[in-house]
């Protein structure tokens, strides 16, 4: 876990940290201008039930037709890179991706969640564990694509997690990931009411240039960032908007909602959302 008064994780600059966000606590490496929350999480008591059931999420196993509307976008990005091989998911959650991404790769996945994983394990037939990817043995060059969707954000460790990520890359492997671009237009005009700012849970606020230097740091070639858009349902979003900022504002959710009746599909891109994709070098 980050400890208040550690270097940064990026840069390893040993200087106090300027505050971002004062009101959240949330600052910001003078050196590289990476922003993160230095009070760290305890995960395990983090991410359980409640969180995929009202206390981040409305209903997360609800909204799979939706969820896995945006992976299909996903896979056809990824199979275009590498249409085949051993993948890797870090923080697969219910298994949504993965349930789809077996059609073409031979897949396997991570997370935190023990409710998550039994749910993957036991409904879905996934080969899918209860870990912390920094704590698993070396497997240097075992994998083909290594993917982490919205998940680096989560991370205490997340710098490391990808220097280990490129470890397990073979020479031509993918590593993909989406996570928010905090110097975004949408970011920067919303301050600390964006609607990514919410610590304990998200750690660490990346940008273009600061996941680049990230991603190169470890060993790989940025293919691509690029902005990417998501669908979600009418429910979720207004549920997020309303509710889990201020749960007195129920009334005005139900009554857009027609008591929870009510339910659209909604395709968005705010573009503040980023999706990297990077290679492993061959070897020369």
């Amino acid at each position: 876990m980050y400890a208040v008064g550690e270097p940064c994780e990026l840069c390893g600059c040993a200087e106090p940290p300027r505050t971002r966000f004062p009101s959240v606590g949330i600052v910001e490496c003078g050196s590289c201008g990476l922003v993160y929350y230095p009070g760290g999480v305890d995960a395990r008591a983090t991410y359980t039930l409640d969180y995929f059931h009202g206390r981040e999420y409305q209903d997360y196993p609800a909204e799979k037709p939706w969820i896995q509307r945006n992976f299909r976008a996903r896979i056809r990005d990824l199979r275009a890179l590498r249409p085949g091989g051993r993948l890797l998911e870090i923080g697969c959650a219910y298994g949504f991706f993965l349930e789809l991404a077996r059609r073409h790769w031979q897949v396997s996945g991570l997370d935190i969640s023990r409710e998550c994983v039994e749910h993957a394990r036991g409904v879905l037939g996934l080969d899918v564990e209860s870990a912390d990817f920094l704590d698993l043995p070396d497997e240097p060059e075992s994998r083909d694509v290594i993917c982490l969707w919205d998940t680096i954000e989560h991370l205490a460790r997340p710098v490391r997690v990808l220097e280990k990520a490129a470890r397990w890359l073979r020479p031509g492997g993918v590593l993909a990931l989406t996570t928010g671009d905090v110097e975004s237009a949408v970011a920067r005009w919303r301050g600390e009411r964006w609607r990514l700012i919410h610590p304990p849970t998200h750690l660490f606020y990346f940008s273009r240039r600061t996941l680049g230097q990230a991603l190169t740091g470890a060993g790989l070639r940025v293919d691509r960032v690029r902005y990417v858009g998501y669908t979600r349902s009418l429910k979720a979003m207004l549920y997020g908007m309303l509710v889990l900022r201020s749960p007195e504002r129920e009334w005005a959710y139900r009554g857009l909602t027609l008591g929870g009746r009510l339910d659209l599909p909604v395709p968005l891109n705010l573009f503040d959302i980023m999706m990297a994709t990077a290679v492993k070098p061959l070897h020369s």
